[in-house]
C-alpha cells in the first residue's frame, strides 16, 4: 500500500478532515458570499470523492460497496457533488435548481456519524424501536377510520359540518384524539338534538378523548 493509500485509508486523517470540513461550513454562514469559504469547502468534496475512488481501488468495488458506511460516504460525496459547480454559474431561471444544489453540502457533516461509539448497535436498537411501533400506529390508524365511521353514521345529520361524510369525520376525530378544542363537537350535536341524545353525544366524546389520551401515552 503506497503513501496515497494509507493517507486516504486512514480513518483518523479522514476523521480530522471530516471535523474541520463542518467548522468551514458552520463559519460559512457568517460569510455566506465569502468565495475562500466555497473555494475550502470545495477542496474538502474533491478530497473526499478522491478518498471514495481510492478506498474502491485498495478494496474493489464488491468489498468497498459491502461496508454500510462506504455506502453511506458513497452517497454523501454524490450528493455534495453539485456545489462544486455553483462557483461556475450565474443566477437564472435555468441554474437556479443547480445553484440550490450548494445546501447539499451540509450532508457531508453527517460523516461524523460513523465515528460515534457503537453507533451500528444503536442503530439497531431503533430499527427494532420503530417495527415495535408500527403495530402501534397501525392499530391507533384502524380505530381512528372506525370511529370515524362510527361518528358520521351516528352525528352526520346533526353536525354535517363535523360528520358529513366519512372524510369530515376522520379529521374531527383526529382533533379529537389530538385534544384540540374537543369539547366543540358535542356541544354542536347538542344543539341540533335532544337532551337525551345531546348527553349521549358529551359522554361518547368524553370516551373517545380518553382512548385518544391512552394513545398518546403508548
Amino acid at each position: 500500500m503506497n503513501i496515497v493509500q494509507r493517507f486516504f485509508c486512514d480513518e483518523h486523517i479522514m476523521l480530522v478532515a471530516i471535523l474541520v470540513n463542518t467548522a468551514i461550513l458552520f463559519f460559512g454562514g457568517f460569510w455566506p458570499g465569502s468565495e475562500w469559504i466555497n473555494v475550502l469547502d470545495s477542496l474538502f468534496t474533491l478530497l473526499f470523492l478522491m478518498e471514495a475512488i481510492v478506498k474502491i481501488y485498495t478494496e474493489g468495488w464488491k468489498c468497498y460497496w459491502g461496508s454500510m458506511w462506504n455506502r453511506f460516504d458513497f452517497v454523501v460525496v454524490l450528493v455534495a457533488l453539485p456545489s462544486l459547480a455553483s462557483p461556475f454559474l450565474e443566477y437564472s431561471t435555468t441554474t437556479s435548481a443547480v445553484l440550490s444544489l450548494r445546501t447539499v453540502r451540509l450532508f457531508k457533516s453527517f460523516r461524523l456519524l460513523r465515528f460515534i461509539p457503537n453507533i451500528q448497535q444503536l442503530f439497531k436498537g431503533t430499527k427494532l424501536a420503530i417495527r415495535a411501533s408500527l403495530f402501534v400506529i397501525v392499530a391507533g390508524l384502524v380505530i381512528l377510520f372506525i370511529f370515524s365511521i362510527l361518528s358520521s353514521a351516528l352525528f352526520g345529520g346533526l353536525a354535517p359540518e363535523y360528520f358529513g361524510n366519512p372524510g369530515i369525520s376522520l379529521y374531527s376525530i383526529f382533533r379529537l384524539f389530538s385534544i384540540e378544542g374537543w369539547y366543540e363537537l358535542p356541544d354542536a350535536i347538542a344543539a341540533h338534538s335532544t337532551p337525551g341524545w345531546g348527553l349521549f353525544a358529551r359522554v361518547y366524546f368524553s370516551i373517545l378523548v380518553f382512548l385518544g389520551g391512552m394513545q398518546e401515552c403508548r
